[in-house]
């Protein structure tokens, strides 16, 4: 059996690389040899401190081989794939439902009862090889440069997030962090229609991109309090909609519960570590709805991964804008403490490449 190499995360800090066998193809998958892989910041959590779920890949208990966000070409098909050839430029749907649950079958997939996520139940794309389901593989026309593709996963969780604050031409919106899925939410939300879109950061290079890539108003929020700037810019009026982007520890959520209209929806898409505390009160006196958004799924019987990619295929979405690193695999640690040090490295999306 052909071995390959592969960066594995042990715990905080520790990620090795290591020579493992190729996966083997199942029926219905196929065999990819990876070409662009993203790190994401759920792999940045689980790199800079202790894991808040348990992780029990097939690689063992504790560890994973990282990578979600990934683009590559097929290398070998499983029997009764159809849809595929040997050589194919594909992006890759890293979510694998099981298709049976009360939620898959209604298009809910992200919500699937038996989750499993390419990237960390299965072999991830920081690796020479990882198998995928057909039918999350979807083809690349050959001007989209892999790079670009492995960014589909983002621009799709963007998406998602978009269509859950239910944004139309006109909406005024706030965007709470200004990494990549902040700037693809800024991109997104621009495509559907929205007329004045705040951003909020605490990286002025970050918010330099959110300039050019159309944002109305741009805060640091390290220099300033940006409730208060919202409310000045606004003439008091607020914003309809807020995204969350960025999860961690702090209280965002009540933070902008002022700053939000009447009937207004606020979207969290972080990931929180530690619980929350929010003036329910507030919430109930100005009807607001507070939801979250987790992964993508099925929007209009149509997959929100395959519009990512009608959006990024149709030039809709700059992607280039967000790619700052690119590291071959053997320097996969120097990747992550590129991507972990975003004042020092200016760092937005960073990828390991083959």
């Amino acid at each position: 059996m052909k071995r390959m190499r592969a960066a594995i995360l042990y715990g905080p800090k520790d990620i090795r690389i290591e020579n493992m066998e190729i996966p083997k193809v199942k029926p219905g998958w196929v065999l990819i040899k990876v070409r662009a892989t993203g790190i994401c910041g759920s792999d940045l959590h689980f790199y800079k401190e202790k894991p808040f779920v348990p992780i029990i890949s097939e690689v063992g208990k504790g560890r994973y081989v990282p990578g979600h966000e990934f683009s590559g070409e097929v290398y070998k098909l499983g029997f009764k794939v159809k849809s595929l050839k040997e050589g194919d430029r594909v992006g890759v749907e890293p979510i694998v439902g099981c298709g049976k649950c009360q939620w898959c079958k209604v298009g809910w997939y992200n919500l699937c009862e038996h989750y499993k996520l390419i990237g960390f139940h299965f072999i991830g794309g920081m690796a020479e090889y990882c198998v995928a389901p057909a039918e999350n593989c979807f083809k690349l026309p050959d001007d989209v440069p892999f790079d670009s593709a492995a960014i589909l996963d983002c621009i799709a969780v963007a998406i998602h997030a978009v269509n859950k604050a239910k944004i139309r031409g006109g909406d005024s919106i706030l965007i709470i962090g200004a990494g990549t899925i902040g700037l693809l939410v800024l991109q997104i939300a621009l495509i559907y229609g929205a007329s004045d879109i705040y951003v909020v950061g605490k990286y002025d290079f970050q918010l330099e991109k959110a300039k050019r890539l159309g944002a109305t108003a741009v805060i640091n929020s390290k220099n300033e309090n940006f409730s208060k700037k919202i409310m000045e810019i606004t003439d008091g009026k607020g914003v309809a909609k807020v995204i969350e982007t960025v999860g961690g520890t702090s209280n965002v959520i009540s933070d902008v519960l002022d700053i939000t209209q009447k009937k207004g929806i606020i979207v969290t898409t972080g990931i929180f570590t530690k619980p929350l505390s929010i003036d329910f009160f507030k919430i109930l006196t100005n009807e607001l709805t507070i939801t979250s958004s987790w992964g993508y799924c099925y929007i209009d019987r149509r997959k929100e991964f395959e519009i990512a990619l009608d959006f990024l295929v149709k030039g809709k979405i700059n992607t280039q804008e967000l790619i700052t690193h690119k590291y071959p695999l053997e320097k996969v640690n120097e990747a992550f403490e590129a991507a972990l040090n975003k004042d020092k490295e200016k760092s937005i999306k960073v990828e390991i490449t083959f």
